[in-house]
């Protein structure tokens, strides 16, 4: 178990690292409101980014324990719009977390992460 746990840090770290790029290059930013509510919950995800002729694709996920989705939007280089929006309505209770991805004409990934909670009220 320990092994396993070891190599997957090895890989997702290594991942990360090679071809990847935090958004503090100021090619990629996200915004997510609300931070906290409650269930079933409307959450607005907006990714802005620099127009720039190599941009190629923006992929935008949103992820907890029981709560997977994800969208990849084609984009037209310098064309495309600065801003992206998504909305997810009905989001069930959990700790989510936020991960807008842009990927370039050669395969670079830069991206941008936000943390989310959705609360349940006891019934």
């Amino acid at each position: 178990m320990r092994l396993r746990n070891t190599v997957l840090w090895f890989v997702i770290v290594t991942g990360l690292s090679v071809g990847s790029g935090h958004a503090t290059e100021d090619r990629l930013r996200i915004e997510v409101s609300p931070r906290m509510s409650v269930a079933p919950a409307m959450v607005r995800i907006r990714a802005i980014v620099t127009p720039d002729a190599a941009n190629r694709a923006l992929q935008i996920v949103a992820e907890s324990g029981a709560y997977y989705r994800s969208s990849l939007v084609p984009l037209d280089g310098a064309n495309a719009a600065a801003i992206t929006e998504m909305t997810l309505k009905n989001l069930p209770g959990g700790d989510y977390e936020v991960v807008v991805v842009l990927v370039d004409a050669d395969g670079r990934r830069t991206f941008d992460r936000s943390q989310i909670t959705v609360t349940t009220m006891g019934r």
